[in-house]
């Protein structure tokens, strides 16, 4: 198993070996760094956080767009009878 560490710049984990991060370029940080580490998971906790709130959002307005469209049924359907 290869030794890894994790990247300061985008988070990812790169191969100790490596002198910058395939992904993101940067230099890479120090395997025993622990608040660069910590600042790497916090801004990845930050980004999962704006994305699920995001997808939330949207998910509400689908929602919204289907109760409209059930009502507009249920009229309908009022109306026919």
């Amino acid at each position: 198993m290869k030794n890894i560490c994790v990247c300061g710049g985008c988070g990812r984990t790169i191969e100790t070996e490596f002198i910058y991060c395939p992904w993101c370029g940067q230099s890479k940080m120090q395997n025993n760094d622990k608040a660069a580490l910590e600042s790497v998971f916090k801004s990845l906790e930050l980004k999962q956080a704006e994305e699920r709130a995001r997808r939330l959002a949207e998910l509400e307005k689908e929602l919204d767009d289907l109760e409209q469209d059930l009502s507009i049924l249920a009229l309908s359907a009022e109306m026919a009878k």
